[in-house]
């Protein structure tokens, strides 16, 4: 059986766009409120932070993926905007359909990630420049050998503001799983030889979305585990990872805020 089930259907027009979803909501009542010029997707229950601080953060409850779940950065004017949609390919796909067809002209997804290095730590940050496309998603948008890849342009710029903050980082390849619990030693051993440095569940999805639709993304990546040399089993540091996290959020934040609108 191919995947997806229709062959070529990547290349064949929606019959259900994200327009139709949103002329629906809009006929009943809905207006979706600021709509910021750039979003930060985040994966690792962010939204408990932001609600913590609303003279930071304001919510928006008509984006996002319910309520208390989206918020716009009060320092930006509306301008960035923090998504929460919880974790892999197919939410946080249908949640920048529908963001983008409401104008966000950019996205950064930032989040935690295992590594495949023998040679990495908890706390490393990747700026992820391809992904390996190991989940479904993405090849409803793009042919099954079609690579997916962040938009070089603002990758480049987004590397050069974590160098300016002092957020040391390395470069190269994710692959995107939907079944993180089923990452095999076979596996940590096959991308490992290939250069692969992390292993999460959004990137590759966002890339192909990123590229069909002429959006920029680009995505950076904490690494809170890092397999041992034999590739049998992870180490984790979750707190150390969250450190970095928080720092890569803020620089995050200012980057998109300097972006041109």
């Amino acid at each position: 059986m191919s995947f997806p089930t229709l062959p070529g259907k990547h290349g064949y027009p929606s019959a259900y766009p994200p327009g139709t979803f949103l002329d629906a909501l809009r006929g009943s009542g809905w207006e979706p409120g600021t709509v910021p010029g750039s979003v930060i997707f985040t994966y690792a229950r962010f939204e408990l932070f932001l609600s913590a601080h609303p003279e930071t953060y304001t919510p928006n409850h008509m984006l996002g993926p319910g309520p208390g779940r989206f918020f716009l950065v009060n320092a930006t004017d509306g301008r960035v905007g923090v998504n929460c949609p919880g974790i892999g390919a197919p939410a946080a796909v249908a949640q920048l359909e529908v963001q983008a067809e409401l104008g966000v002209e950019r996205c950064v997804s930032i989040g935690t990630a295992g590594g495949f290095q023998a040679d990495q730590e908890p706390g490393d940050l990747v700026l992820l420049t391809s992904a390996v496309r190991d989940e479904g998603t993405s090849y409803h948008y793009l042919p099954a050998g079609a690579d997916a890849v962040p938009d070089p342009d603002l990758t480049a710029r987004y590397g050069a503001a974590l160098e300016t903050a002092g957020l040391a980082y390395t470069t190269g390849a994710t692959v995107t799983t939907d079944a993180p619990y089923r990452t095999t030693p076979e596996e940590i051993r096959h991308h490992r030889a290939r250069g692969a440095r992390s292993v999460e569940m959004e990137a590759a999805a966002l890339f192909a979305l990123g590229q069909v639709r002429r959006l920029p993304v680009c995505s950076a990546v904490v690494i809170d585990a890092v397999p041992d040399q034999a590739g049998t089993a992870f180490r984790l540091d979750a707190a150390r990872a969250g450190e970095v996290l928080r720092r890569l959020f803020a620089t995050t934040i200012e980057f998109l805020a300097a972006a041109r609108q």
